[in-house]
């Protein structure tokens, strides 16, 4: 009953968090969407604050853990990374869409937190980012390409459906959760990856072309 109690709670944390932001949500708020005791959210999480913290950490633990899934797949088919990436990062951020709306977002404040996700486990992704681009460079031949840009631009198709999801339904009428959405900006993301990755004779193969 103790890991279902916590969990509703974490659930409804999330919720508030991402609707109300952290300051606009109480203990009391979250007790009474996840229907529980507030003393049950001090008791298990230690407050609001260690709350928030635990959330934060989970879903980057989780995110970090998908891309090394995706990684994994270099050191078995090189042609498969790039498709599994987005596949597992994507499957996991959709698994837990709040949360990944909420983590994102809070990420562009400036605070202790946020400094602490950004030394453990953003740095812990431009690494894994910058491996998967070099496997491609190193193994295929291909045309040097700028891989501190290459990994902003991969990041930014890897989160933008989760951290923009306002502009992406105002604007388009998408949501991060539509899986026919979801496949479509997999299937661009992957050819405008391999548009930047053509290996040197195919690049001279369009040029005799021309």
């Amino acid at each position: 009953m103790s890991d279902q109690t916590k969990e509703s709670i974490k659930h409804a944390a999330t919720r508030l968090f991402y609707t109300h932001g952290y300051h606009g949500t109480s203990v009391r708020d979250i007790a009474k969407e996840a229907s529980v005791n507030s003393a049950l959210i001090s008791y298990y999480f230690g407050g609001k604050q260690p709350l928030f913290e635990t959330l934060m950490i989970e879903f980057f633990e989780g995110y970090i853990q998908s891309i090394e899934e995706a990684m994994y797949q270099a050191n078995v088919d090189v042609d498969a990374v790039l498709p599994q990436l987005f596949k597992h990062v994507f499957t996991y951020q959709q698994s837990c869409h709040l949360l990944a709306r909420m983590a994102h977002r809070e990420m562009t404040m400036d605070s202790t937190l946020v400094r602490e996700v950004m030394s453990t486990y953003l740095r812990k992704e431009q690494f894994l980012l910058e491996q998967i681009i070099h496997v491609y460079l190193d193994r295929k031949q291909l045309k040097r390409i700028p891989v501190d840009l290459t990994v902003l631009h991969l990041r930014n198709m890897l989160t933008l459906p989760f951290s923009s999801p306002q502009y992406l339904r105002e604007l388009f009428l998408l949501a991060p959760d539509d899986h026919l959405f979801m496949k479509r900006y997999v299937s661009h993301a992957e050819q405008w990856m391999k548009s930047l990755l053509l290996t040197k004779d195919t690049k001279r193969l369009h040029l005799v072309r021309g």
